[in-house]
């Protein structure tokens, strides 16, 4: 049988274009998805101030969502790279400047807080449609974004990994009450096959990176290393930091008091928020001694704060478990199904809140 010469181009055409697409799922599962990020961040439109600040309070939940809203912005092409991110199998490397020390920039973070603002909003917008899968998979691709953003394990990307997971936690719950036990069931189950958040340890252990690269900098150009941290003297002020000794002394007293930090952080519940808050009144005793002031003051310049940190990270794990029960027991959720959890459901402003019986926390469901 013969076949017209138009018919074989077709069919060749069809089949290098199938074979085409196929090649590029498959190129983007090996791509770093920091770069897919950045090209997402490249196609992103420009959004005013006021646009910016209207998208944030609908991800967050503060006013309610209004497709009017969003028709002007085209969002397909970020979203593209996005879904590329969010299924690529290699790891997300940001490829920061550790040499650069507490001056280091971290512009991915503030894109990665734009594009779940966005995603969310996205997902208001298909539950808003009745599209209730399609709304899942906005959420399980915020979950993705914020466990990218707090890859590389430091502590500000630590807090934004950890508000980025909470309020999508709490889109989730605002709506979970109104899908089907199959629905919440689906999305219970690919939620538990996300990979973990980076845990605050990990970013406090990480701290001591930038204190080895300023070391090493101490070592290739001392003036210049003491520059970064505002440790240099003027032309007529004696120089305290002249002497080698006491930059040891300084960065040694850093390191102690860092151990000390790990060692609270490790603690788990309570026992570590009490922990961390006897670590840090120590700490303000300590930087307070006069004469301990000058061998202390690298801790004073750069040690952060862990209470907000430990309370963040509480914050998210017990809201993880909030939403797991909400999506158990649906519509059906009651006291007596809550009984043995750190938390109890409570009537609020006409609405249902899961409240921590522990923490300063609460989380919004519809029922």
């Amino acid at each position: 049988m013969k076949y017209p010469i138009k018919s074989i181009i077709l069919v060749i055409l069809c089949c290098a274009s199938s074979l085409l697409r196929a090649a590029e799922v498959r190129s983007s599962r090996n791509t770093n998805p920091a770069l897919l990020y950045w090209q997402a961040a490249a196609e992103l439109p420009p959004l005013s101030e006021a646009q910016a600040r209207q998208l944030r309070e609908i991800a967050d939940g503060k006013i309610p969502f209004k497709a009017e809203i969003i028709e002007e912005f085209d969002f397909e092409q970020p979203v593209k790279f996005l879904r590329k991110a969010v299924v690529s199998e290699a790891p997300c490397e940001w490829g920061l400047a550790w040499e650069e020390g507490v001056g280091m920039t971290t512009p991915h973070l503030a894109k990665m807080r734009e594009f779940s603002t966005i995603v969310l909003v996205l997902a208001e917008a298909k539950f808003a449609k009745g599209e209730v899968a399609g709304g899942i998979d906005l959420l399980l691709m915020a979950h993705h974004i914020a466990r990218d953003a707090g890859v590389t394990p430091f502590l500000i990307s630590n807090i934004i990994q950890n508000v980025l997971e909470r309020r999508t936690i709490e889109t989730a719950a605002r709506h979970c009450m109104s899908w089907d036990a199959e629905m919440r069931g689906d999305y219970a189950r690919r939620q538990s096959e996300l990979p973990g958040l980076s845990s605050l340890p990990q970013a406090f252990a990480r701290e001591l990176a930038w204190i080895d690269a300023w070391e090493k900098g101490l070592l290739e150009d001392f003036d210049q290393a003491r520059e970064k941290l505002g440790l240099a003297a003027s032309s007529t002020e004696s120089d305290p930091f002249e002497d080698p000794k006491l930059i040891h002394e300084m960065t040694d007293s850093y390191r102690k008091v860092h151990a000390k930090g790990m060692a609270a952080l490790k603690l788990k519940g309570k026992a570590r928020r009490v922990a961390v808050a006897e670590f840090e009144e120590n700490m303000t005793a300590d930087l307070t001694a006069n004469k301990k002031l000058t061998r202390n003051i690298l801790v004073a310049l750069a040690m952060p704060t862990l209470n907000k940190m430990v309370r963040g990270e509480d914050q998210t794990s017990i809201a993880q478990a909030m939403l797991k029960s909400a999506l158990k027991h649906g519509p059906e959720i009651s006291e007596k199904g809550l009984e043995g959890q750190p938390f109890k459901l409570v009537r609020k402003d006409g609405g249902w809140e899961l409240d921590s019986k522990e923490l300063e926390f609460s989380l919004k469901i519809r029922k």
